[in-house]
This record gives structure tokens, sequence and C-alpha cells, in this order.
């Protein structure tokens, strides 16, 4: 009984720790100790963390039934809006859950009233089917602000809500949307890849092929559905990326539907499915990284409709530099242009073998995880053919707590972080693969 008081105490410890993200002073330290004194080895602290959080409260909404609009305050920017749940009929806190966000159509101009219309007319009834027969959790954020910079705020901030509220799968978030939501998706896929399982844009998108955002989505699942009579030419951006994506593998399903610019009811239950295939795999054995600039979203966007200029909050911003392992730092200002893009291909050889392509990047952060290298034994790291690191890592319970609380993701639980300089002398070297 005292073992288990202890370990339920360290449990409370690690989630109190967590929620209090944003208090950058808060040191891990104490937690450390904490979690020590319970027994606990980093392993066991990787288990209490993807086990969920110690308690969860008792639903304040009946289950099967779609929320009302329930009010949600921006993590990241000075703005409040709404959000709407439905939790499928067999919800269990006991046992974690597959979650599905949902953007819903519109555009930056609408307001709330418009949203909660849109949110409902894109989930019902066939996403409610397909949460009671999938054991879905569906979560449908409202945006008066489109879904830009401020719109990824209203995004993580319903996850965030939604992981304290219900005991969510962390490698089992999935995002769709449809129209403006289709959009929110796909640039999910190409900024966020490391956060979901598989994501599903629905008649949104644009010609990603010609500006190479196309290169991030390697690093993330998708079913993208569209109709053969699309306006705004998303038709024609649709099957100019399913070409490309066919022709170079990628993992994905295209499916084009006779009609035009909806959602297809039959295509809702093989997308559930689809999620259902594809944990997010965090120690896959190749990521592809194309970032430039702050590497962030750090400021609040503005539009002539609004009503006013909002700002965000300081300390707060929305990390784009990781590639599931990987994380690229952002190049310092005044780089030339010519050298502004970072491009990175990384290999994990096996065997505790790192082969990396880059064009530009300076430094490299390579998260380390058992299920990737065997810390009894030397680590290697070659970048454009160079040898640049041989040797050790060792384990950091520390270094692991750091980076899930500030991503707030329970499921990106890597052991290490090494930490690697590109000389100059082969900044510039082989285009990635």
């Amino acid at each position: 009984m005292v073992a288990s008081r202890t370990l339920r105490n360290a449990h409370e410890a690690l989630d109190d720790w967590l929620d209090r993200r944003f208090e950058h002073a808060a040191p891990v330290e104490p937690l450390l100790g904490t979690l020590a004194a319970a027994g606990l080895d980093i392993a066991g602290v990787e288990a209490l963390l993807r086990g969920g959080r110690a308690h969860y409260p008792e639903p304040s909404r009946p289950r099967g039934v779609l929320s009302g609009r329930m009010e949600l305050e921006c993590d990241h920017v000075d703005h409040r809006v709404q959000c709407m749940v439905y939790l499928p009929r067999a919800y269990d806190p006991l046992r974690p859950w597959p979650l599905v966000v949902i953007g819903h159509g519109g555009s930056a101009a609408r307001d709330l009233e418009f949203g909660a219309h849109a949110a409902r007319g894109g989930m019902e009834p066939f996403w409610y089917e397909a949460a009671e027969a999938f054991g879905l959790i569906l979560v449908a954020p409202l945006t008066d602000r489109g879904w830009g910079a401020i719109g990824n705020s209203i995004l993580f901030s319903a996850i965030s809500r939604a992981t304290r509220d219900y005991h969510v799968d962390p490698d089992h978030i999935h995002v769709t949307g449809h129209s403006m939501g289709g959009h929110l998706a796909w640039r999910c896929g190409i900024d966020f890849a490391d956060r979901w399982g598989a994501i599903s844009p629905m008649s949104g998108g644009y010609d990603y092929v010609a500006d190479r955002q196309i290169e991030s989505l390697r690093n993330v699942p998708g079913y993208a559905t569209w109709g053969s009579h699309e306006p705004f030419g998303i038709a024609g951006h649709n099957r100019a990326i399913r070409a490309y994506m066919r022709a170079n593998g990628y993992d994905w399903v295209h499916s084009e539907c006779e009609g035009g610019h909806e959602i297809f009811p039959a295509e809702v239950p093989r997308v559930a499915r689809f999620f259902l295939d594809h944990p997010r795999d965090q120690f896959r054995a190749v990521v592809h990284a194309r970032g430039g600039g702050p590497l962030e979203f750090n400021v609040a966007d503005a539009h002539a409709d609004w009503a006013r200029v909002h700002t965000w909050k300081t300390g707060r911003p929305i990390s784009v530099s990781t590639f599931h392992w990987l994380r690229l730092a952002p190049l310092p200002p005044g780089t030339p242009a010519d050298e502004a893009v970072q491009q990175v291909t990384a290999v994990h050889r096996g065997g505790n073998a790192f082969e990396i392509s880059s064009v530009n990047a300076r430094h490299l952060g390579i998260h380390l995880h058992p299920h990737m290298v065997d810390f009894t034994r030397d680590i290697t790291v070659t970048v454009n053919g160079a040898r640049l690191f041989a040797g050790r890592v060792r384990p950091d319970p520390g270094s692991m707590l750091r980076l899930v609380r500030e991503f707030d993701d329970r499921g990106r639980v890597f052991h290490a972080t090494l930490d690697v300089e590109v000389p100059e002398a082969i900044r510039r070297g082989p285009l990635p693969a």
C-alpha cells in the first residue's frame, strides 16, 4: 500500500509539473527526485507518461451526444473561442482512445456562429457513426480567425484540453477537415507531421508540388479526398499531388469522388480505418526536413475584418522545428537568401549509425530512444560524408521530460538528445536524396 501510494504521488507530481508547462522557471530536478524515490528509472518514467494521467474527470457531457459549445482559452495568443466534443458511448477513461480533430470550413472572416454551424455539418452523421464503430473521440474546435497562426493556437489548445479531460492515446491523434479545414489538415502534415498518426484533408490543398512543401509530407501518412468538380482549382491541385506522391512512393491514399466541394460520407469509415491502421511512428527510419525562418509561430496574424489586433503570449511559441527524431535550429538573422532554407534527409541505418544529407543546416539535434539505438555502444553520425560524432550518449530523464513538456506531448519520450554542429565547409554539400 505504501509503495502504491508513493507511485501515485509521483504520478500526480508528474502531471502537475507537465500542467505548469508555461512556467519555464519550474526546475525538473525536484520532480526527478520524486520519481526516483518511487523506484522509477527512465523506462518507468516513460511508461508513466505513455500511460496517461493519474486521474481523469468524469465527463461533464453525456456519451454518444455532441456536446454544447464549450469555452476554449488559447494557450499562445490572447483569444478565446469554443470547441465541441463527441465521446463514444463506450468511452472509458481506464484505457487510451484515439482522438480525431476536425477542422471546419469557412474563412478567416467568419464568426463562431458560422463555425459551429460548419462544424456540425462537417461531423454529422457520418463522423458520429465512425466514432461509435471505431472507438474515436471527436474534437471540433471553432475558429473565427481562420486556421493560420492563431488557428494553430486554437488547434493545439483544443488538443491540450482534450488530453487532460479524456484519456487520449498520444500516438493516435489525427487531423481531418473539409474546405478551409482541408487546408488545415494539409498544413498540419507539412508543419507538424511528428504530432499525428495520419491526416485526412478533404477538398482542400494548394499546389504543394510547385512550392516544394510536398517534400515535408513524406513524414506523415494521409488519406486525401476531393470532388471531380471542385471549385478554386482544388481538383487540379490534388491530382498533381497524387501524381507526385505515387511517383515517389508516399504512404498516401488519394480518392477522387464524383461530385463537387463536399464531404463524401462513404469515405469517412475508410478514413477512420486508415487512422487506426496508422499510429504515429516517432522512430521511423527516414525523416525529411525542410524549413526556413524562425521555425516557430510566435506572431499573431491579422485581418482587416477582425475587430481587434491580437498579441502572441511571450514565451509560448509553437515550434515547427522538429521532424520526428530530428530537430533543426533556426539560422541566424541576416543569413543570405540562397542559404536561408534548410533541407535535410536523415536516415537511421540501424546498428547505431545515422547518415544525414543536408543543405544549409548548421546545427542538428538527434533525439534517441532504445527502439533506435543501444545506449551501451557507440553511436555514429555522418553528415554529407563526414563523420561528425562517434561515441556514447547517456540517457537523461530530465531531457526527456523537458521535451515532453515543451510540446505537451506524452508520447514524445526520447531518452537523450545528441547535438551535432555542421562545419561551414560541408554545409552546402550534396542535395538530400
